[in-house]
């Protein structure tokens, strides 16, 4: 955020974003930054939703704040693009971002993510074996460009990601500032909601009280590791021939040369791999198939329903597969 900025704050009514906006609040003249207020209202929990976007409406007014609120339908969007709730919800909440900051010559986007929300990224992800990609965990600042094709270089900000979830609450009641509760949040069937109540808290009282401290150390790492092998894989993909031919959500279409390949040091062929494949392999047991599959000509099934095809003249294909 810089002076003379124009700063959206995604406030959903929770402690955390509600904790930012607070925070912004007292800090917006030292800043020199013009606030205003975005609330999605996802269409999911019927009255508890509106009591959220009425809360957040209030909270704005209160402060003289100018409040944007959109609306989602989630369950249209997962249904019609065979996602998930959770993906199709961060889907739409980035478009909606991109959208009011067209509208309102918004500079940035402030969230509310914290250390917490840091820790239990980076454990979900490590859980699901992913690479330093997934271990880089949330982006202190991000373009909204990176979650989605077609949208504008609009900088996503995350100020909180080094304060506790604990601490903002207690800023909240220092103040005064009651917040409000997602009963979803309590609702242990979700893999991210048992790992902030159960397996976190585990770690944390019998293995290291730091947990969520190191969790975030090493997500800092990781990005600054991710950075340096983008860079370098974009050089190996050229040193080796590389030509990508062809790139869709469902596609992923290229050629390169297989002996220039089979030379690279180990470590530099699976980052290669990860490279050309992107998103469509994040598990690190699927990008050692899919290299072995590159060095010996064969045919491999990926994760996510998908379909590696090597071709003898050097050209890779993944695909999916259709649904049944």
């Amino acid at each position: 955020m810089r002076a003379g900025d124009r700063v959206g704050v995604a406030v959903s009514g929770g402690a955390d974003s509600v904790g930012l906006l607070r925070l912004l609040l007292e800090l917006r003249t030292e800043l020199g930054v013009v606030l205003s207020v975005i609330h999605i209202n996802h269409s999911l929990r019927g009255r508890e939703a509106d009591e959220d976007e009425s809360f957040v409406a209030k909270i704005a007014q209160q402060f003289g704040l100018e409040a944007h609120l959109c609306y989602a339908d989630v369950r249209s969007q997962a249904r019609e693009h065979a996602l998930s709730l959770e993906a199709a919800g961060r889907k739409l909440r980035y478009e909606l971002f991109a959208k009011t900051a067209a509208e309102h010559r918004l500079g940035c986007i402030a969230t509310g993510h914290t250390l917490d929300d840091q820790a239990e990224t980076v454990l979900l992800k490590f859980l699901r074996g992913t690479w330093t990609r997934g271990l880089a965990g949330i982006y202190p600042k991000r373009q909204i460009g990176d979650h989605f094709d077609g949208a504008p270089d609009l900088p996503i900000v995350r100020p909180l990601l080094n304060q506790r979830r604990s601490e903002l609450r207690q800023y909240l009641e220092s103040i005064g500032q009651p917040w409000r509760e997602d009963a979803t949040n309590a609702d242990h069937s979700f893999t991210r909601n048992r790992i902030r109540h159960e397996l976190l808290p585990l770690i944390e009282g019998h293995y290291s009280s730091a947990v969520a401290a190191l969790l975030s150390g090493m997500a800092e790492i990781a990005r600054d590791e991710q950075e340096y092998w983008d860079a370098r894989t974009a050089i190996l993909f050229g040193q080796c021939g590389g030509k990508m031919l062809a790139q869709s959500d469902d596609e992923c279409t290229c050629w390169l040369d297989s002996c220039k390949f089979s030379k690279l040091a180990l470590a530099e062929q699976r980052r290669l791999v990860s490279f050309i494949l992107g998103s469509f392999v994040p598990d690190l047991h699927h990008i050692e198939v899919a290299r072995l599959a590159i060095l010996h000509g064969k045919t491999a099934s990926l994760p996510g329903g998908m379909d590696l095809t090597v071709s003898p003249g050097g050209e890779l294909q993944v695909r999916r597969r259709a649904r049944p």
